[in-house]
C-alpha cells in the first residue's frame, strides 16, 4: 500500500500543473432557469453555438436551451411537459429532413419499460405533442445501422427480443429482429457504443450484455456479431459501470475504460482498462484517498441519487481539458466516511512507466473552484464560449431541487486544437446549395495525424456522438487538443458509415492549421471527392504572443536602422565640413 501511495505521489509531482475554474452561472443561464439537470447536447439552429436540453420538475419537463453570443449566453426557446418521467434526451434528425429532433423515453410500469416518442422538428421549432412510437425495456441505442445517415434504434422490445427500429423519411419505423443473432439480453443499465474494433475507419458496434460485451463487425454488408470472442465483465468485482470509449495514448486506436466498485458500498473503486493485447483488465487507478485529509472516497452509488427511475450510473465523461492532446476524464466521487458529501473531480490523462498504453490516470483533488460545489449528481465538459476551450456543466441536487451550474476554465493554456463538427449529408432540395445538408450525425469518425517538434509520429482517433444511453453527455463534434506544438496537421480523416456494399465512406485532408474549427459536409455521402470542408481559423493566445513579439522585434529594427541611418547622415556631414575648410594645396 506504501509503494502505490509513493507512485500516486510522484505522478501527481511529475504532472503537476495550474488548473482553476470560475463559477459564472448567473452570466449562462437566465434569471430563475438554471433549475433542472442536464440532459443532452444538440445544434438545434444550424448556428455556431451548442444548444443544451435540461430536465426539471422530477423529470416531466423538457426545456431547451439555446447559445447565443449575448447574456445570457444559454437562453430558454422551448418547454414541453408531459404526464410520464422523462428517462432519456438523443437529439437527431429521424427523419432526414436536415432538421434536429428529440428523442425521449418515458417511463412505464415504474421504470420496467420506457416508451419511445419522437419530438418532430421543423419551421424553427420542436412539436411538443407527437405521438409514441414504440416501447422498448431498456434505454435507446441510436446507430446509423443501414448507412442511410438517418439515425436508427436498438434495443430490446417487451417480447425480450433485441430489434433494431429503422427510420425513414416518412416518419416511420420499421423493426429488424437481432434476437437470431445474439442468445443474452442487454444489460438494463447498458453503455453501448460505436467504436472501431479493426482499425479501418469503419465504425463497429459494442453492446454491453447481461454475461459479456459482444463486439459486432461492421464488415461492408451487415454488422456482424464476432462469435468466437466476447469481452468478458471485470472479475471479482460487484458492480461494473458505464463503458467509455478514449484513445488514451495516442496511437489511433480506441481504449475501453470502464469504472468498477470491489464491495457493495463502492469503498473499494477503481478505474479498469481493456488490455486487447492480452484479452485482459488492466488497472489505471485504484488510489482514491485524498492525501490533504486520507478520506477514503469512491464512485457514487445510483441509488436514490436522480429522477425517480433515471437512475445515474457512475461514468467517466471524457474530454482534453489541459489541451495537452490527451483525454482526461470527469466524474462524480463520494466519501466513504461523510456519505452526504458529493463532489465532482477531474481524473489526469499522465504518463507512466511500466504500464501497457503508456498513460495512466490520477485524481486532482484541489481544483480551484471546482472543488467549492457540493452535492454534485451529474458533471460533464462543455465548450461555453466555443473557443475551443473544455468548461465545466454541472447538475446539483439538495432538497430535491435540482440546479445547474456552469464553470469557466480560468487557465489560460498556450496549446492549440482542432474542432471537427460533421454533418448528416443529406439535401432534400434541388437547390442543394442553400439546404443545410443536414445537423449533427452519430457514427462519423474523425482522426489526425500529425508529427511533433522532435520527430515523433502522433494520431488520434474520435467517433462523434457514440453513446446515447443514460446520460452519456457527449458533445456533437470531436474536440481535440493539439499541445504546445503549433505545427500543421499532417492528415485529417473524416469518414461516415455507408451502406451496406460498402463498409465506409472516408477522405482525407492534409495540411490542416492548428486553432481550426473545421465543418465537414459529405454530400452527397456516396461521393467523397465532392465533400466540402469549411475550416474556420481561432487565433490562440500563443500566436497572438508571436505577433506581438514579431511586431516588436519589427519595431526595434526599425529604430536600429533609423539610428544607424541618422549616425551615418552626421558623419557624412561632419566629413563634409572637413572636406570644405581644407587647404587646396594644389592651387599653389
Amino acid at each position: 500500500m506504501k509503494l502505490k501511495f509513493c507512485t500516486y505521489f510522484i505522478l501527481q509531482f511529475i504532472s503537476s500543473y495550474a488548473l482553476k475554474f470560475e463559477e459564472i452561472t448567473n452570466e449562462i443561464f437566465p434569471l430563475g432557469e438554471d433549475i433542472g439537470i442536464i440532459a443532452a447536447f444538440g445544434h438545434f439552429n444550424s448556428d455556431e453555438f451548442t444548444d443544451v436540453i435540461s430536465l426539471q420538475q422530477g423529470g416531466h419537463k423538457l426545456q431547451l436551451l439555446k447559445g447565443t453570443e449575448n447574456q445570457p449566453y444559454l437562453q430558454t426557446s422551448l418547454n414541453c411537459s408531459f404526464s410520464d418521467i422523462i428517462t432519456s434526451v438523443v437529439p437527431g434528425d429521424y427523419n432526414g429532413d436536415s432538421v434536429l429532433d428529440i428523442l425521449i423515453t418515458l417511463s412505464k410500469d415504474n421504470g420496467d419499460k420506457n416508451d419511445i416518442m419522437i419530438l418532430w422538428g421543423g419551421n424553427g421549432s420542436i412539436d411538443c405533442k407527437s405521438d409514441s412510437t414504440f416501447t422498448i425495456l431498456n434505454q435507446p441505442f441510436v446507430v446509423d445501422f443501414n448507412g442511410d445517415m438517418i439515425p436508427d434504434i436498438i434495443g430490446e422490445g417487451t417480447d425480450e427480443n433485441r430489434y433494431v427500429w429503422i427510420s425513414s423519411t416518412e416518419k416511420k419505423f420499421s423493426n429488424l429482429s437481432l434476437a437470431g443473432k445474439t442468445k443474452q439480453k442487454m444489460r438494463k443499465c447498458h453503455s453501448s457504443g460505436l467504436i472501431d474494433l479493426n482499425n479501418d475507419m469503419a465504425p463497429d458496434m459494442l453492446i454491453t450484455g447481461e454475461k459479456n460485451i459482444e463486439l459486432w463487425i461492421n464488415t461492408g454488408k451487415e454488422f456482424t456479431m464476432n462469435d468466437t470472442f466476447r469481452i468478458p465483465y471485470p472479475q471479482n468485482v460487484n458492480f461494473t459501470w458505464q463503458s467509455t470509449f478514449v484513445d488514451m495514448n495516442l496511437d489511433g486506436k480506441f481504449d475501453h475504460v470502464i469504472p468498477v466498485c470491489h464491495d457493495r458500498k463502492c469503498q473499494k473503486s477503481a478505474v479498469l482498462l481493456w488490455n486487447s493485447n492480452h484479452s485482459k483488465w488492466e488497472t489505471l487507478l485504484e488510489v482514491f484517498v485524498n492525501p490533504s485529509d486520507q478520506t477514503v472516497w469512491g464512485f457514487k452509488l445510483p441509488v436514490g441519487a436522480t429522477l425517480v427511475h433515471a437512475a445515474l450510473p457512475p461514468t467517466l465523461r471524457a474530454g482534453d481539458v489541459n489541451m495537452d492532446g490527451y483525454p482526461d476524464f470527469i466524474t462524480v466521487l463520494q466519501s466513504k466516511k461523510i456519505v452526504t458529501d458529493v463532489r465532482a473531480v477531474i481524473l489526469r490523462n499522465v504518463p507512466c512507466q511500466n504500464c501497457s498504453t503508456g498513460r495512466t490516470i490520477i485524481i486532482d483533488w484541489d481544483v480551484p473552484g471546482l472543488k467549492d460545489i457540493p452535492n454534485v449528481q451529474l458533471a460533464t465538459f462543455f465548450d461555453l464560449f466555443e473557443d475551443g476551450t473544455l468548461d465545466i456543466l454541472l447538475s446539483t441536487n439538495t432538497k430535491q431541487e435540482w440546479k445547474m451550474h456552469a464553470l469557466k476554465n480560468a487557465e489560460i493554456f498556450d496549446s492549440c486544437f482542432l474542432k471537427v463538427l460533421v454533418l448528416g449529408g443529406l439535401c432534400q432540395h434541388h437547390n442543394c446549395t442553400t439546404d443545410p445538408y443536414g445537423v449533427n450525425q452519430p457514427g462519423p469518425m474523425v482522426r489526425y495525424n500529425m508529427t511533433t517538434q522532435d520527430g515523433k509520429p502522433l494520431a488520434s482517433t474520435a467517433i462523434q456522438l457514440s453513446q446515447s444511453a443514460h446520460f452519456p453527455l457527449q458533445l456533437p463534434y470531436s474536440l481535440f487538443g493539439l499541445g504546445q506544438t503549433p505545427n500543421f496537421i499532417d492528415v485529417l480523416t473524416v469518414s461516415i458509415p455507408a451502406a451496406f456494399n460498402k463498409s465506409v465512406h472516408k477522405r482525407e485532408w492534409a495540411q490542416i492549421i492548428p486553432n481550426s474549427q473545421i465543418v465537414v459536409i459529405p454530400h452527397p455521402p456516396h461521393n467523397e471527392q465532392k465533400w466540402v470542408k469549411r475550416l474556420f481559423v481561432t487565433p490562440s493566445h500563443l500566436v497572438l504572443l508571436t505577433c506581438i513579439a514579431l511586431i516588436g522585434t519589427c519595431i526595434f529594427l526599425s529604430l536600429l536602422v533609423a539610428l544607424l541611418h541618422w549616425k551615418e547622415r552626421r558623419e557624412d556631414k561632419k566629413e563634409r565640413m572637413q572636406e570644405a575648410y581644407r587647404f587646396p594645396f594644389d592651387a599653389m
